[in-house]
């Protein structure tokens, strides 16, 4: 009989002596192993988790935190301590909610956990979901001037702004996290499309064939979704030209999400990060690229505009910056820049297209954006001039790509999300410029993106004394537990792996002594934290790994894929081994599992494990359908033993199993001659176990 496998994020057992599946719905705690808890809640248990839960939910949340910026002590472990309440409880103060450090719904929403057709609705907006708004609104007791029109105007903005008063909220008028919630609460029937015509006028661009979306694939898609139909939502994203962060790979996780609010945005649809109705109509619309523009009228020296093709409609830093160049150029824009392209910005722009000889359209076109980007004004007049926390579209774009043209990295690549790890590259930029840390794009923050200057590094007389960023092993947990010691929450815990989390650390070490801030430890940090200088770790040596069991099951096949480029600015680490979900895999090796990897929106690895041996090499899979039972922290493995299953959960489009090898703890090497030596894909039959 083999070892069952549990599927920590799916809550499913494949027993595969039998090779059944059965359903555990269970939510109490259960023991495996002396000392060690797996929690079994479902994954989508968000809503309500506080101080004292354990599980998968609690690590989607400790990552979401993570992801977002926000340090998370002891890391991603799933279980929710007072670090993690810590860290909820400050995120939910910068973000204007009420800090509980309980994930109520409108923090499991503000952190993208969870989705709200409403969530993100705005003046300006048309949209179905609009309707359901205004009908919440009124059963609230809410008058709506208008009624339930689906059109956002002034009318539904005074009617949110009073519903806001009314639950103490910030009147803001515009549907955030917190409001979206509270309408949550709100009972009402589901709006039906009035038969009446509405006076207002219809965008002169709207299409008035969009083919019908019915029988629509994309209709229901949101996050933790995975088919082919989400490789076509995300190839059409990208045919449209939004980023999808991770190619179209049919996993729906935050970053799809964030590529679908993008284009909704720029759409003037809800921001749900959803596909609705509306929303799969406009996609709909989308025709992919030609393959060269050899023949195209397209003109190739303002294609990188951000203003082209904004219209009736578009919502966003876009179109205040679209706005403010119309300003800029002496043509008056009713309202100012607001960023919501109404009516009063479409004949703000036919004004100017007359002015300039150009066809009217109302819309930017290539004459037109070229046109307006000869609008001078220096820094007062740069579309990125006011970008902050929030904006979306592709100035922000702009704004992202400047900053790692500048050396700064920005996680998550150039999305279009003004987002907390934009917020933090910003600061970053500023501090290494010598500008004041706003986090948002100021005059003197645009000046300096134009011309950045290198800043003076910090005194570093030993630089070869002390960990670096990339570096692993005993240095780096040197470091790390002077940073805990001396108070400082560090994202991911004592690991002896120098990244972003720990870089984040001497930051605030730093800042917090007065000490010159570079995310870097030289001797005048390194005496603050009592650290002492140690030689610089020596190469791993691939000779001295032996891998004892080929780790997957056959039929299966593999080639050397060491280094090769990954999204992110990553290289490919290891070596991927194909087969067909539900092979078996094996310990290579005797050793200890040390670490357990769980997926969740947004996840590289998915589920996933460690494997260490006696002399700290270890063994990383990824993409794991399920672990085995009795597989956790802690416990010893034979070689040969079936840890897992072959899946493709995490950052994967097809099932495969990606295996790295850490000599001595330290830098993965090429394990491709390493599992070359003992290919066992002709090996189809389960091995005894031991």
């Amino acid at each position: 009989m083999h070892r069952s496998i549990t599927t920590s994020n799916r809550a499913r057992r494949h027993v595969f002596g039998a090779f059944t599946i059965g359903v555990v719905l269970s939510l109490s705690p259960t023991l495996i192993g002396p000392g060690h808890l797996q929690a079994q809640a479902p994954a989508t248990a968000i809503t309500g988790l506080s101080r004292g839960a354990t599980g998968d939910a609690v690590r989607s949340v400790q990552q979401a935190l993570v992801n977002q910026g926000v340090s998370v002590a002891g890391g991603v472990d799933g279980i929710f301590g007072v670090g993690t309440e810590a860290a909820v409880k400050q995120y939910q103060s910068v973000h204007g909610l009420a800090s509980s450090g309980i994930v109520d719904a409108a923090t499991a929403l503000e952190l993208g956990l969870t989705s709200n057709e409403l969530l993100g609705l705005t003046q300006g907006v048309r949209s179905d979901a609009v309707r359901t708004l205004q009908s919440k609104l009124e059963a609230a007791g809410i008058n709506v001037s208008g009624g339930v029109d689906g059109i956002f105007g002034s009318g539904t903005t005074a009617a949110v702004k009073q519903f806001q008063s009314v639950r103490g909220f910030s009147p803001t008028g515009t549907v955030n996290s917190a409001t979206a919630a509270a309408l949550a609460e709100v009972s009402a029937a589901a709006p039906s499309a009035d038969p009446t015509p509405q006076p207002a006028a219809e965008p002169e661009t709207a299409p008035s064939d969009a083919p019908s979306t019915d029988a629509s694939p994309l209709v229901g898609l949101k996050i933790g979704s995975r088919s082919d139909a989400v490789k076509t939502l995300q190839q059409t994203l990208i045919d449209a030209g939004f980023t999808v962060v991770g190619g179209a790979d049919g996993i729906f996780g935050v970053l799809t999400a964030n590529a679908v609010r993008s284009f909704q945005n720029a759409n003037g649809l809800g921001l749900s990060g959803q596909v609705d109705d509306a929303t799969a109509a406009v996609l709909a619309t989308v025709t992919a690229p030609p393959a060269s523009d050899t023949g195209s009228e397209h003109d190739p020296t303002i294609t990188s505009s951000p203003l082209l093709g904004l219209k009736y409609g578009s919502l966003g830093s876009d179109v205040k910056a679209l706005q403010q160049a119309l300003i800029n150029a002496g043509t008056s824009v009713r309202g100012g820049a607001d960023g919501v392209f109404g009516l009063a910005t479409q004949a703000a722009l036919k004004t100017y297209q007359a002015n300039k000889g150009l066809d009217q359209s109302g819309q930017v076109d290539d004459a037109t954006a070229s046109a307006l980007a000869s609008v001078g004004g220096g820094a007062s007049a740069s579309p990125l001039l006011g970008l902050r926390y929030g904006a979306l579209g592709n100035t922000v774009k702009d704004l992202q790509q400047a900053l790692i043209d500048a050396g700064v990295t920005v996680r998550g690549g150039a999305d279009g999300i003004f987002g907390p790890a934009t917020i933090n590259a910003v600061k970053a930029f500023q501090t290494s410029q010598g500008i004041e840390t706003t986090g948002s794009v100021d005059a003197a923050t645009v000046t300096a993106l134009a011309n950045p200057t290198v800043a003076a590094p910090a005194a570093d007389t030993n630089a070869g004394g002390y960990a670096a960023y990339g570096e692993k092993g005993e240095r780096v947990l040197a470091l790390q537990s002077a940073l805990v010691a001396a108070g400082v929450a560090l994202s991911g815990g004592v690991d002896g792996d120098f990244g972003a989390g720990t870089s984040a650390a001497i930051v605030e070490f730093q800042r917090r002594e007065g000490l010159s801030v570079t995310g870097k430890i030289n001797d005048e940090t390194a005496a603050k934290l009592s650290l002492n200088a140690a030689p610089e770790p020596t190469a791993p040596d691939p000779s001295s790994v032996h891998l004892e069991v080929f780790p997957v099951q056959g039929a299966c096949y593999y080639g050397d894929s060491w280094g090769y480029p990954r999204g992110g600015g990553r290289t490919h680490l290891g070596v991927d081994i194909i087969a067909s979900a539900g092979k078996l895999l094996y310990a290579a090796a005797d050793g200890k599992v040390t670490k357990i990897y769980a997926d969740y929106p947004g996840s590289l690895a998915g589920n996933g494990i460690r494997l260490t041996l006696p002399d700290g090499t270890y063994f990383f899979y990824a993409h794991m359908t399920g672990i085995a039972d009795g597989i956790a922290v802690g416990v010893p493995v034979k070689a040969g033993q079936i840890v897992g299953t072959v899946g493709s959960t995490g950052n994967s489009g097809t099932p495969h199993l990606h295996f790295e090898v850490h000599p001595k703890g330290g830098a993965a090497v090429n394990p491709y001659p390493l599992v070359k030596a003992i290919d066992g894909c002709k090996i189809t039959d389960p091995l005894p176990q031991p």
